[in-house]
């Protein structure tokens, strides 16, 4: 609760909501918005991304849904496996965060931050070979995914970001290559 609030920060943190919530659905990355704007209104760190997840919730479902006919499994995982790894990774991450120290919690969200930055950067603009393929493993993409939930539901900022390079490059089918003797 917010210790005196006036129109003015309900304002500013309404807006920022709403901006946020229309962000997430467009691109991503909404509660880099709430976020600070909770933070500047005189909430600590961690009930400010608490207060954050929570309130970006509804928007996450309503754009999952109506977004579900473009989602799917990648490779041999299901969408339904993903959906499961990253809740078990989530109910941990939400566990961790609970019982993190609210002081230590403030040291550590820079860095969480700038995690997330590079990720986003290194997936968005690291060059990609032509017709090189990567091949990443099931084991490795489930630990991988397994990760990204633990940090989903231990700070959440940026986690639509954690996912674009695995969406984007991580899995994707050696090619096939056909000679004309075939």
């Amino acid at each position: 609760m917010l210790p005196d609030p006036d129109f003015t920060i309900l304002l500013v943190i309404s807006l920022a909501g709403f901006y946020a919530g229309t962000q997430n659905t467009l691109a991503g990355g909404g509660s880099f918005i709430t976020f600070p704007a909770l933070m500047l209104a005189g909430l600590d760190p961690l009930a400010a991304n608490i207060t954050s997840t929570v309130a970006l919730f509804p928007n996450q479902i309503t754009s999952a849904f109506t977004g579900r006919k473009l989602a799917g499994g990648i490779g041999e995982i299901s969408l339904t496996k993903l959906l499961i790894i990253s809740v078990l990774g989530g109910i941990v991450g939400a566990l961790l965060l609970l019982n993190t120290p609210a002081t230590f919690f403030a040291h550590l969200v820079p860095w969480l931050v700038l995690f997330a930055t590079s990720i986003f950067a290194w997936g968005s603009f690291r060059k990609q070979p032509l017709h090189a393929a990567s091949f990443v493993s099931n084991r490795l993409l489930i630990s991988c995914q397994f990760i990204i939930g633990i940090y989903g539901g231990y700070f959440g900022g940026g986690i639509g970001f954690l996912l674009l390079p695995g969406n984007k490059c991580a899995w994707q089918q050696p090619p096939k290559t056909y000679s004309l003797w075939q």
